[in-house]
């Protein structure tokens, strides 16, 4: 008896090993046929024909057309406030836009070449893709979901929630795929259950995860990014930003480790890899880096680079024509495409799109911001948006800053937040000259010396880093999500209000100019408490990793013995309403 008991549980025990290697090699869900539609949340994209580019003009919130055949810009078509993505029906007769500031997805016809709805549609709408002639799905940063939408009646029918920042979509079959901007989560949603079913890590430290491309001939998912070192022991230009492409197996929804491609060794020093597109017949991808204003064409048999095109400004799509003879790039700055001839990697043509209106200032200040080969800026390795893209924080904590560990701020309404940084250090925006020069490598942009932080004004001794402080002081503020009821929103305003809050955090912005010691051995500049449901983690050094944790760590700030978690967490629902 007890022999036949044993042999059934090592029967048992191999049906349930051989089980485990039979699911792990089959797909989590049936991907589906190499032939079946893929599609991607890009700037720029392609009609299923061939003939006619798309192109969102970030900068001049318009999308403009192009003759691919004739290279012609065929028109300039003014849509939402900073149209980020944009994607073509299957039948090629309406271009959907997902436009970031305004919250609101713009419907073009095609041939009439106008746009016939405009519908809202959420707090910072990124990504977009369209499931057939009517119906999309739109990723929503500020409200951590992904939508389906009607786009004829802008009926809604699925609210899907994500990890934080839903990005960049793909759309195969029914598996939709989801970057996150500022971590390194990679999210599966099965459409028919509108729900994510599986989440995966392409790396602790990884950030502006802008996109997604599939090859669905090998199953890969190529995903650019950046990795952010926060940990690194020593803050130099060379050891905190590195710019890769990771690839994940579809099948299994896995990173595939060794086939990471680390740019800088493949190819050079480049920054900020935005867009990818795959020419599956030579094996070739290749990758926009919109911080290097170039392009690497990277060989994925040996993960070498064939070829490094320099190309317009701040380069965030590339596209491939449909005989992979030529590689259209969207040069967002400039507002300009650039046509390479896959032949020999040679700029064939640069054509203008977008005819800009906006100051120059912003122009400038634009580029610089996202800019890190220009060597006033940098050496090619770190630009201010790969910790402040769109004037967000990265969420990071950075170990090794002078004076301690720093927790990175969001930049809004920074013309009315001095003195800057979190010791009070620089007394104008200006002087992010000194942070140019040091941590960027930089040459600065005043010619010769700069003054010193709190020294003489460095404002208004060069054009350009004037422009630079034009740029980051009026970055378009995002509106806040209501996630909580008024009732709770209230009853925490009135905690608030009796804690006496408003001692140091008074004001429209929550910030009294001051420095203080809240318990932790240092003076810290009042911050502002406006933005706090973006820009965790919280306190100078990172500490809270909640706003609930503020209350409870250690501190000035500890309530817990005094307020029940109940108050405290109305307070913190006050608080994450903020701005109102």
């Amino acid at each position: 008896m007890v022999m036949r008991f044993s042999r059934w549980i090592l029967f048992m025990l191999i049906c349930l090993i051989l089980g485990t290697v039979s699911a792990q090699e089959r797909p989590l869900y049936a991907l589906p046929d190499a032939n079946t539609r893929t599609t991607n949340s890009a700037s720029i994209v392609l009609t299923s024909t061939g003939r006619v580019i798309a192109i969102a003009n970030f900068l001049n919130d318009t999308i403009s057309l192009l003759d691919l055949q004739t290279r012609t810009s065929l028109i300039e078509i003014p849509v939402g406030d900073d149209p980020r993505t944009l994607a073509f029906t299957p039948n090629n007769q309406l271009l959907v836009v997902a436009n970031r500031n305004s919250g609101t997805l713009s419907v073009i016809d095609v041939p009439n070449r106008a746009v016939i709805r405009t519908f809202d549609v959420g707090i910072l709408p990124y990504g977009v893709v369209t499931i057939d002639d009517e119906s999309a799905y739109v990723s929503l940063q500020g409200t951590n979901e992904v939508i389906r939408i009607n786009f004829v009646t802008g009926v809604i029918s699925a609210r899907i929630s994500t990890p934080p920042n839903p990005t960049g979509l793909a759309l195969w079959g029914n598996l939709l795929y989801v970057t996150h901007l500022w971590r390194g989560d990679f999210s599966l949603i099965y459409t028919p259950q509108a729900q994510v079913v599986r989440v995966i890590s392409t790396g602790d430290d990884v950030s502006l995860a802008q996109s997604v491309m599939i090859d669905p001939a090998s199953a890969r998912a190529y995903l650019p990014q950046s990795r952010s070192n926060a940990n690194a022991r020593a803050l130099t230009f060379d050891t905190i930003i590195f710019p890769v492409v990771n690839v994940v197996d579809l099948r299994t929804m896995t990173l595939i480790r060794d086939a990471r491609i680390a740019l800088d060794v493949a190819d050079r020093p480049v920054n900020s890899p935005f867009a990818v597109d795959l020419d599956p017949v030579r094996g070739l991808l290749y990758v926009a880096n919109a911080g290097t204003d170039d392009i690497s064409v990277i060989e994925l048999a040996t993960g070498l680079a064939r070829a490094n095109v320099v190309v317009g400004k701040n380069p965030r799509g590339v596209v491939l024509n449909l005989d992979n003879s030529i590689a259209v790039v969207h040069n967002a700055i400039d507002g300009t495409v650039s046509l390479i001839d896959t032949r020999d990697f040679s700029i064939a043509t640069t054509i203008p799109l977008s005819d800009l209106n906006i100051l120059i200032d912003e122009v400038i200040g634009a580029e610089l911001f996202h800019n890190a080969s220009d060597e006033r800026m940098g050496t090619r390795w770190v630009s201010c948006a790969n910790c402040h893209f769109d004037g967000q924080s990265d969420g990071r904590i950075w170990r090794d800053f002078p004076g301690g560990a720093r927790n990175t701020p969001v930049l809004y309404n920074l013309s009315d937040t001095a003195p800057y940084t979190a010791t009070g250090a620089w007394d104008e925006l200006a002087d992010v000259e000194f942070k140019i020069r040091t941590l960027h490598a930089g040459y600065g942009l005043i010619e010769g010396t700069s003054n010193p932080p709190l020294g003489d004004p460095n404002g208004g001794l060069s054009i350009d880093l004037d422009a630079l402080v034009y740029y980051i002081s009026t970055l378009p503020i995002p509106p806040t999500p209501i996630t909580q009821s008024a009732e709770m929103v209230s009853m925490g305003e009135a905690i608030f209000a009796e804690l006496n809050c408003a001692t140091c955090h008074s004001g429209a912005l929550g910030l009294d100019g001051l420095s203080h010691d809240v318990g932790m051995g240092i003076s810290i500049q009042t911050p502002t408490l406006n933005w706090l449901w973006m820009s965790a983690p919280y306190f100078h050094d990172g500490r809270a990793q909640t706003l609930q944790e503020v209350f409870l760590l250690e501190g000035t700030h500890q309530i817990i013995g005094t307020k029940t978690l109940a108050e405290i967490n109305a307070l913190v629902a006050y608080l994450q309403s903020l701005p109102r």
